[in-house]
């Protein structure tokens, strides 16, 4: 199947860019015509990922980032700024998922809190440093990409499933604010998705369960989705055809 080149001209940031759903958003985005600056703290994974896009065509630049900086992600403002001119959609997709199975007792407050720095406070500073460009881009698209988990359901983290009802919350928040100022804000809300994170997950409780690791990936693929459609559905949610989308889009 065809697509139209509906994301030329456009400058998109990815934030989680180096593997799993961020990584396919951003091919799939480059794909489409749109010049992408993946940022990762996975520094090796998003200079692959990157150097693949170009190999492939692409428009695509590496940025080495902890989103839990703010010195770091206003600076990653002023490179996209200086290199690009302009920012069009944003999207937020690094995410760290710590201490699944761990009751509260168990649970180390320095890993409850570096997930909440990450999957709350990184997509903020996202938001902090990037809404002038996008206000002033005329087309901004700022996507939050949350999970099913900490909204619709629990999750095996403590952690991961309230921060995750905190990017929801951010993300609405931040739909109230911005529409004003003419950018659009929407949620992804992935389900089972074939990632890393994921299967690390799955493997561990078949560990503790005295389950052969095998059947965690055999239930994975035959009950899960795959991070490229997921990819297909942040891919429409940022262009202009879904301009009158409003809120939050749940996947599989």
């Amino acid at each position: 199947m065809s697509y139209p080149l509906e994301l030329t001209g456009n400058v998109i940031l990815i934030t989680g860019g180096a593997q799993g759903i961020g990584k396919a958003t951003a091919e799939l985005c480059a794909e489409r015509g749109a010049a992408v600056v993946i940022a990762d703290f996975n520094k090796d994974g998003g200079e692959t990922t990157a150097a693949g896009i170009r190999a492939n065509g692409g428009q695509a630049d590496f940025y080495h980032l902890d989103v839990r900086s703010a010195e770091q992600v206003e600076a990653l403002a002023s490179f996209i700024r200086e290199k690009h001119g302009k920012l069009n959609k944003v999207v937020c997709a690094a995410g760290v998922l710590l201490g699944p199975h761990l009751q509260p007792e168990e649970f180390p407050l320095e890993d409850f809190e570096k997930t909440l720095d990450i999957n709350v406070v990184g997509p903020f500073l996202c938001a902090k440093y990037t809404t002038s460009l996008l206000e002033a881009a005329g087309n901004g698209v700022f996507v939050v990409v949350a999970s099913g988990a900490g909204v619709f359901g629990g999750s095996s983290s403590l952690a991961y499933g309230s921060s995750k009802g905190g990017a929801n919350g951010l993300s609405m928040t931040l739909d109230r604010h911005l529409a004003s100022r003419g950018i659009r804000v929407n949620t992804i809300y992935p389900g089972n998705i074939i990632t890393d994170m994921k299967l690390s997950v799955d493997v561990e409780a078949a560990r503790k369960e005295g389950r052969p690791e095998q059947e965690a990936h055999d239930f994975a693929a035959a009950n899960y989705g795959l991070p490229p459609g997921v990819a297909q559905v942040i891919a429409f949610v940022i262009s202009d055809e879904a301009d009158y989308l409003r809120g939050g889009v749940r996947t599989r």
